[in-house]
């Protein structure tokens, strides 16, 4: 602070107090330059008081003794008390002569007023400085945000004249700010490639200005060179509802929009080729939750690809099939690598086999996301391989029986005729009679089995022709109406009146319904239901010929046995379903056996249409 010694009012201060203070402050300063003040001395018994302090700190004399300092002090002119105290002012007048002004406490309080006036309006200018400084930066950073906005900005006032753009849009548009000012947007986007969206933004602000809500469009240009376009307007609005500019923005979209069709038609080319798959294609996320599945997945379990997704194998399949599922999913992406299993799946009934290959899903970092799952259905490979297996064993023991057949014939009749002659050369009551008749019984017995070894092994070709399955299996019910094993059991028919053609034998085929249908009745003891249908499956083009009983069934550890020759549940020969499955495999067809739904065994003979044997 400085100080001007050329001041004419050479004054003292009375008293070091807060208003001591605000004088000495008003006296230094500009706000009272119309009233020059000399401070000559300040004075206050308290050397500490606030006035003392900041009047030794600006050089201005000090004094605890008022008498002293009046009686001292050359050519004072005014005294300033500011103590409050009557009896000081007292001993003021008492001790100036005449002509020396003097301002009271009361009068001084002014000086206070003022002090503090000066001090709140420094204060109030410092903060609206600060404050135009703070805008002021606000603003400088808002308009380099808005000039660094890539898109191209416009504001426009409520008649739609244009009052601000960013270098985007100048540059665009190759003018200034100053030479697009209260212009419209046609005016601005003559000449561009984007006149052509003006007559839609326009119509976009009249909607504005009617409901007061943003409007956008999709603009694509016309030209050779594909441009697509993105404008939006946008009402700013007072806090009165009232519009008071519209921002608008032309974001270009044109590499986002080409991006999305080659993500779309990616999509759509590997929606297509798994859905055109024959193979079970499905993909499923760490947690095991299906991502995507193809369309012969859903339709074989008679569900929507849609209905998979987010759900778990044990919601769909069942349990023990869901935890292999699982279990391979964790192995493959344990090992991190691509592995090949076996799996069963039942579907509507029957078990599929399938080859299924399973790897794991990365994302573009390389990091494992889910399980990718590839399933081939076998089931008519591993069919086939049994049927040939079958075969093999037929064929081989085919040849062995024929030998065997006509080693063991001859000795066979010799015993026979002999047996014969000596039962008649004895008389009935004779012991020895029942004896042969053993021996004739038993002779005869040995005697059917090498019959049918040579039925067996001669395996005869059958005589082809074009018939419908429900005549073969009417004419083999019309040959056990009668028989006496069947008198006690109902037999439930139920006829496909559709199903087609095929080719076959129709004596070879009666000889093997008439096969199973004695089977179950010896397996029922003679009593109960057995069922005998048929059916066609389009998607294979297979007629079915089915035959199923309530009797015990056939046990897991002897269905692959029982086509074997010579294997046997009964006392019999065990070559009945041996020849059965020979005849079916002449007619290029197959036997499934499995638990039917009357609890006992079910049989079901498989042949292909004649239009499906036409065409191979």
């Amino acid at each position: 602070m400085t100080w001007d010694i050329q001041q004419k009012m050479r004054a003292v201060i009375i008293g070091g107090g807060k208003g001591c203070r605000a004088i000495i402050e008003l006296a230094g300063g500009t706000f009272l330059k119309e009233l020059k003040l000399e401070i000559l001395c300040v004075v206050d018994p308290d050397p500490n008081a606030p006035g003392m302090v900041f009047a030794r700190e600006h050089g201005i004399p000090t004094s605890k003794d008022m008498k002293e300092a009046l009686s001292t002090i050359p050519d004072i002119k005014l005294i300033m008390e500011l103590t409050g105290s009557d009896e000081v002012l007292e001993d003021i007048y008492k001790m100036i002569p005449r002509g020396i002004k003097v301002f009271d406490h009361t009068f001084s309080r002014i000086f206070w007023e003022l002090g503090n006036a000066q001090r709140e309006s420094i204060r109030q200018i410092k903060e609206i400085t600060e404050l135009e400084q703070k805008i002021e930066k606000e603003r400088s950073s808002l308009q380099l945000l808005f000039d660094k906005i890539p898109e191209l900005v416009i504001v426009l006032d409520r008649e739609h004249k244009i009052i601000k753009i960013n270098e985007s849009f100048a540059s665009f548009i190759g003018l200034k700010l100053s030479d697009v000012v209260d212009k419209t947007i046609r005016e601005v986007f003559a000449g561009t490639e984007l006149h052509e969206t003006s007559d839609q933004t326009v119509g976009i602000l009249n909607q504005i200005g009617k409901t007061g809500e943003p409007g956008s469009f999709i603009w694509q240009s016309p030209s050779r060179n594909e441009v697509i376009w993105e404008v939006t307007l946008t009402p700013i609005k007072t806090p009165d509802g009232e519009i008071e500019e519209i921002l608008g923005t032309w974001h270009r979209i044109t590499e986002q929009v080409i991006l999305q069709r080659k993500i779309e038609s990616a999509e759509l080319r590997f929606k297509s080729f798994i859905d055109s798959a024959s193979d079970w294609i499905s993909v499923k996320d760490l947690n095991g939750r299906y991502i995507i599945v193809n369309k012969i997945i859903a339709d074989s379990l008679h569900m929507k690809p849609e209905e998979f997704v987010g759900r778990l194998p044990e919601e769909i399949v069942p349990e023990e099939l869901a935890g292999i599922i699982h279990e391979h999913d964790k192995i493959v992406i344990s090992d991190d690598h691509h592995r090949t299993f076996e799996e069963i799946v039942p579907i509507d009934g029957r078990d599929h086999h399938f080859q299924t290959a399973r790897f794991p899903l990365r994302d573009y970092k390389g990091s494992i996301q889910g399980t990718c799952t590839i399933m081939r259905d076998i089931t008519s490979e591993v069919v086939l391989k049994e049927q040939l297996i079958q075969a093999g064993k037929l064929a081989a023991m085919g040849k062995l029986a024929a030998g065997v057949a006509h080693e063991i014939n001859n000795p066979l009749t010799g015993i026979l005729a002999y047996a014969e002659d000596m039962a008649e050369d004895f008389p009935g009551n004779d012991p020895r009679q029942k004896d042969l008749q053993v021996i004739i019984r038993e002779t005869l017995r040995c005697r059917d089995i090498v019959r049918n070894l040579l039925d067996f092994a001669r395996q005869e070709k059958p005589k082809l022709e074009k018939l419908i399955p429900n005549s073969v299996i009417e004419q083999s019910l019309s040959l056990i109406g009668k028989l006496p094993q069947f008198r006690n059991i109902t037999i439930e028919i139920a006829l496909d009146e559709d199903i087609p053609f095929i080719q076959g034998d129709p004596r070879q085929l009666q000889q093997v319904i008439l096969n199973f249908l004695m089977n179950s009745s010896e397996a029922m003891n003679g009593r109960g239901v057995i069922g005998i249908s048929t059916g066609y499956e389009p998607s294979t083009d297979k007629c079915y010929i089915t035959v199923e009983d309530e009797g015990p069934g056939i046990s897991e550890d002897k269905i692959d046995k029982i086509f074997e020759p010579f294997f046997s549940t009964k006392e019999t020969s065990g070559l009945g379903l041996a020849v059965s499955w020979g005849i079916i495999d002449r007619h290029r067809g197959s036997i499934e056996v499995e638990r039917s739904s009357k609890g006992g065994a079910l049989f079901r003979i498989v042949l292909p249409a004649y239009e499906y044997l036409e065409e191979r």
